[in-house]
């Protein structure tokens, strides 16, 4: 809370350290359950002038939870909608194809 980030009001008490940068390159790797001596090495060994850090308030980290899981049932009820009307898509031309096997060819024969 004294810091700079805390005195800015963009990291709260509470929140939850989730990504750092990589030792060098723009690429982030998970700090969930590493511990803090290894994270603090990671920083302290990034090549480059900037660190970036990624955190989640465990309140909001819920509210992700639902969203997501909401997002993929939806997902998945537009990829078995999508199935159904393809699969009703392939029986109509199967039909078609029946009728045209049993009748004449283009109606010329």
């Amino acid at each position: 809370p004294k810091g700079n980030a805390g005195r800015s009001g963009q990291v709260k008490e509470g929140d939850v350290l989730t990504m750092c940068s990589a030792t060098f390159g723009d690429q982030m790797w998970s700090t969930r359950g590493v511990g803090l001596t290894r994270v603090l090495a990671a920083i302290r060994v990034r090549a480059g002038p900037t660190v970036k850090l990624v955190f989640e308030n465990p309140k909001e980290g819920k509210k992700k939870r639902e969203i997501t899981l909401k997002q993929a049932k939806q997902m998945e009820e537009a990829r078995q909608r999508a199935q159904a009307k393809k699969d009703a898509l392939l029986k109509e031309l199967e039909s078609d194809e029946k009728k045209l096997k049993k009748g004449k060819f283009l109606g010329l024969f």
